[in-house]
């Protein structure tokens, strides 16, 4: 269901030096977003840039020092010296060396105390001021099949903060798993772990074999999802929300005549909700005949660019509204 450690890209290094931000949804979306009441918020890709501050060593509670120094005398076969830098970095609170030593705690327990110890390791550097991206790594695959919201929550931090592409398409995967299904965050976190190679600022942290398979994972789900939008299977909010998400080479562009044209029909959706809410009673439906019109020419203009789940989404936004302008029920 999610990608296994052995897929993982391996960014212990380079894991905090970028700085981009990747915007899911464009801001004039919210308002939309808080009339349907969606759980939806946009969601960055951003990188916090915490190697070129230098990472403060991080605070850890002595018990923890103590089992993290015992794991290292009892099973370490460094020399001395190697032995004694090791012990020496665990002591002053190394954010990196004491993830390592936690990870080897948690795939070699030596006693029955390590495995906790090691999740409780995590827990500090990814909930601390260290902020550590692959202990946030660690704490999604933990969580992946007692707690998948927890694990959702680690690997979406991850994903985004770091970015860590695996992660992002993690959280996605989880998406589905849950109770209800949110198809709207697994389509928007597994498009960004597809495209993540597509953008200068965040390419080199894309993995030639990670990306084929966010990518083919997104047009399976595209393809299950055209299948739910005919069979009439998923809200008018959620309809309006996967739109953005709907097309692996991010149609319609920012600012281009078809993005413009969308935008307009959800402002026109918006106010036509709103009236409905303050009103209570029958309301004009010329904005509802007005979004017709600019999704129809929305149509027109993006006929050869608008990917299949676009497409079947725009035709089920316009009978939607057309059943409202003959006099159906509210949206």
């Amino acid at each position: 269901a999610y990608v296994a450690h052995s897929l993982l890209p391996s960014i212990l290094v380079m894991h905090l030096r970028m700085n981009p931000t990747m915007r899911f949804l464009p801001s004039s979306y919210l308002s939309f977003l808080v009339v349907c009441t969606v759980l939806l918020s946009p969601i960055s890709v951003l990188g916090k840039g915490k190697d070129d501050e230098g990472s403060a060593n991080a605070q850890l509670p002595a018990e923890l020092v103590a089992k993290a120094l015992n794991h290292v005398i009892t099973t370490s076969h460094a020399s001395p010296d190697t032995a004694e830098s090791i012990i020496s970095s665990v002591q002053s609170g190394d954010v990196d060396m004491l993830y390592n030593v936690a990870n080897v705690m948690n795939r070699q327990p030596a006693s029955d105390d390590d495995k906790l110890a090691s999740i409780q390791i995590f827990h500090a550097l990814a909930d601390g001021p260290s902020h550590h991206i692959l202990s946030m790594v660690e704490l999604g695959h933990t969580y992946s099949k007692e707690d998948k919201f927890e694990a959702i929550r680690y690997f979406a931090q991850a994903g985004e903060d770091g970015p860590h592409q695996a992660s992002l398409y993690n959280a996605g995967r989880l998406f589905l798993e849950i109770e209800p299904v949110d198809h709207v965050q697994a389509l928007g976190y597994i498009r960004t772990a597809a495209t993540l190679a597509d953008d200068k600022g965040t390419a080199m942290y894309a993995k030639p074999q990670m990306t084929e398979t966010a990518t083919k994972a997104y047009h399976d789900l595209s393809t299950a999802l055209v299948a739910s939008v005919q069979a009439g299977g998923l809200a008018f909010e959620q309809m309006m929300n996967l739109f953005p998400y709907a097309s692996i080479s991010n149609y319609p562009k920012p600012s281009s005549k078809g993005d413009k044209l969308w935008d307009g029909a959800m402002d026109k959706i918006v106010k036509f909700i709103n009236q409905e809410k303050e009103s209570g009673e029958s309301v004009d439906i010329s904005a509802l005949e007005s979004v017709r019109n600019d999704l129809t020419k929305l149509q027109e203009v993006g006929k050869n660019d608008l990917s299949g789940l676009q497409i079947e989404l725009i035709d089920a936004i316009l009978t939607e509204a057309l059943r409202i302008i003959q006099g159906g029920d509210e949206l």
